[in-house]
């Protein structure tokens, strides 16, 4: 009975450490899975289908320049009463599948689907792309936020936003081009500050935004990147440093075994000093 116990509770353990782990492997590659399909549709796509995608996320950007912006916190209670408020012309906008596009960051060694809005159907499942801001076109004179939470239990999503520096660069895919920006400007503000969701005429730019501090989500961490030539050649990548990830699962593995091991092994003898 008492050996059944050990084993249950050690199994458990096992389970609780590898958890956040495994989930997040399992995440990544269900975000793979939805950046790729994403591609082959688009390689799918005839020059006509694209340009119409492209003329109808330009008149979608058109309309903002013509109006008021009204920015809802996504992470705020009001966002997901606000969600889809009836404007039928920005979800037809870039309406080719699931996703409207991928962004990877390669400081953050992870590439992520973007899916239209911000409710929280689409926050637990990748980057939502705030609606009252430009969809990512690569034109001058826009400015896309694209949001997710700093991490789930079953993902790192936006975890590590707040690694990234002056100078490094991340990459939005939409439709047919991979466009390049360079963070230029980091902030961080209170959920009701709006005054930097502003457009600049002669800029291209895209806001990645998430909650700060992690885990108390009392302020917004805003990292905004301006448009440079995207370079396939050049294009940045982090250096892993560190150790395969098998290595310490292994020797986790080893530790806990070796734990349990020890602890029979002091049973017996127990037992036997008993007899």
């Amino acid at each position: 009975m008492k050996k059944a116990l050990v084993i249950s509770i050690f199994i458990v353990g096992l389970g609780i450490f590898f958890y956040p782990m495994i989930s997040n492997i399992l995440s990544t590659k269900v975000h793979e899975s939805v950046v790729e399909d994403y591609s082959d549709t688009v390689k799918s796509m005839d020059e006509a289908q694209i340009k119409k995608e492209k003329e109808k996320a330009d008149l979608h950007n058109k309309e903002l320049e013509d109006s008021q912006l009204d920015f809802v916190d996504p992470f705020s209670e009001d966002a997901e009463a606000d969600k889809r408020r009836g404007n039928q012309s920005y979800y037809d906008a870039l309406n080719i599948g699931p996703a409207i596009g991928s962004v990877e960051i390669p400081k953050m060694n992870m590439k992520l689907p973007i899916y239209h809005g911000t409710s929280e159907e689409v926050l637990s499942k990748g980057v939502g792309h705030l609606e009252n801001s430009s969809l990512p076109t690569g034109k001058a004179g826009t400015h896309s936020v694209l949001t997710a939470h700093r991490g789930l239990p079953s993902a790192e999503l936006f975890r590590h936003l707040d690694s990234l520096t002056y100078g490094d660069q991340f990459y939005v895919q939409v439709l047919d081009e991979t466009m390049a920006y360079e963070v230029f400007k980091i902030d961080i503000v209170l959920p009701h500050e709006t005054d930097w969701l502003q457009m600049r005429e002669d800029k291209d730019i895209v806001t990645l935004l998430t909650c700060d501090p992690y885990m108390i989500n009392s302020h917004r961490l805003l990292v905004t990147g301006k448009r440079v030539p995207y370079h396939p050649d050049e294009k940045q990548t982090v250096e892993n440093t560190g150790l395969p990830i098998y290595v310490y699962v292994l020797a986790t593995l080893i530790l806990l075994s070796t734990i349990y091991l020890w602890y029979r092994r002091k049973k017996k003898a127990g037992t036997h000093d008993e007899a």
